[in-house]
């Protein structure tokens, strides 16, 4: 999730002010990729439950 903000939030960068407007999917990419980071909860807690996921399978 946190490589998709990056890349959304450098596509709203390049197509400017149009980048803010609903007429362009940027702006919609862009604001599907910040509610991702939200509901999925933080990229901390996500690599604590990859961790244990693949630490699980190892065992």
């Amino acid at each position: 999730s946190e490589v998709a903000v990056r890349v959304c939030s450098e596509a709203v960068q390049i197509f400017g002010g149009y980048g803010y407007s609903k007429e362009y999917d940027v702006e919609r990419y862009y604001r599907d990729a910040r509610v991702g980071t939200i509901y999925e909860g933080t990229s901390e807690a996500q690599r604590i439950v990859i961790s244990r996921a693949l630490a699980g399978k190892l065992l």
